[in-house]
């Protein structure tokens, strides 16, 4: 087993969230095809394949497309978590993402993460959106994640008409 970082657990915190994904990859990057399966079974088997080749297209995933859809889902839920306390119920939070993938200083890696937000919530404004946005991005795991790893966040938020 080879180990490549350490994360640090909180002393005080008992809670502990996991996801897991099986990947089976078949062949080199280029003409290889591979398939992901969730932990928990959701959405099947998807196909898997590096964004360069030439059976990538509809029906196929890639980490870069898994990245955009990790931080729009937590993004979207800690902002609904963010709002609710706010005492505006959530009716409808839909967030568009994309991923950018790219090298820094030699290193391939996630490079930007932007989010489109559209929010519908009890008796919010234009107004409390920014402070909420921004709050659900400190407390976001993923948004944290990128953030550490030098990536650019931007997220665009209004409200739904």
């Amino acid at each position: 087993m080879i180990e490549i970082s350490v994360a640090q657990t909180k002393q005080d915190s008992g809670e502990v969230l996991e996801g897991g994904a099986e990947v089976v990859w078949n062949g080199d990057l280029k003409s290889g095809a591979g398939s992901l399966r969730f932990q928990l079974g959701a959405g099947g088997v998807l196909p898997l394949r590096w964004p360069g080749s030439p059976d990538f297209g509809p029906g196929a995933t890639s980490p870069e497309e898994l990245a955009a859809a990790a931080h729009a889902a937590c993004f979207t839920m800690t902002l609904a978590h963010t709002l609710a306390r706010q005492g505006h119920r959530p009716s409808q939070i839909v967030a568009e993402a994309k991923a950018t993938f790219g090298t820094a200083e030699g290193v391939r890696l996630i490079r930007k993460s932007r989010l489109n937000v559209t929010v519908a919530a009890d008796g919010v404004s234009e107004a409390d959106l920014g402070p909420a946005a921004e709050l659900a991005g400190r407390y976001c795991p993923v948004s944290n994640t990128l953030r550490v790893a030098g990536a650019q966040l931007d997220v665009e938020i209004r409200l739904a008409v």
